[in-house]
């Protein structure tokens, strides 16, 4: 396995890996018509914009035979309550619990070191099964708003760290 920088021509298969990622990682908490609506090309045009202009960093998690199972992205945090965010970590289910979220995760907090970013946070849904990585990961919740899918609130907790230069790992 393998984790690099992503490039511009990459965009197609992370749009791929997120939406197949949403719809077994969130079936039964985002409406089912809207996870039945993402389709690869839903995510690829704001990515490859996103890889472009460097908005964010994103990197990519490769099998063997190069095929992109994984991503990671960060940037400034969009709301603009901490220094910077981890946007996303998404990997196919077929890797998931083998450590490359962990793996990709330090990635992630590696870049926002170098551009001096302190604190940080993540939104994810307040009933995602799989939350409790960033706990593991030293996040601590606080934070709470909701956000609509094809008309349906649900609730996001926000894990946040304080300083990531005390991560110890």
């Amino acid at each position: 396995m393998k984790i690099r920088l992503t490039r511009i021509e990459d965009a197609r298969s992370i749009s791929s890996v997120i939406a197949n990622t949403w719809k077994v990682a969130y079936r039964g908490i985002v409406p089912d018509a809207y996870l039945d609506s993402l389709i690869i090309g839903k995510y690829e045009e704001m990515l490859g914009k996103n890889i472009a202009n460097k908005t964010e960093t994103i990197f990519v998690l490769e099998n063997q035979e190069q095929q992109i199972v994984g991503m990671a992205s960060g940037g400034k945090d969009r709301l603009g309550m901490y220094e910077c965010e981890l946007i996303a970590i998404y990997i196919l289910p077929a890797y998931q619990k083998m450590g490359y979220g962990k793996l990709m995760f330090n990635k992630i907090i590696e870049k926002h070191k170098k551009n001096q970013y302190k604190s940080m946070i993540i939104w994810t849904f307040r009933d995602n099964r799989d939350r409790k990585f960033y706990e593991v990961m030293g996040g601590v919740t606080g934070e709470e708003k909701k956000r609509s899918y094809d008309g349906v609130k649900i609730a996001t907790v926000g894990y946040a760290w304080q300083d990531i230069n005390d991560m110890n790992w």
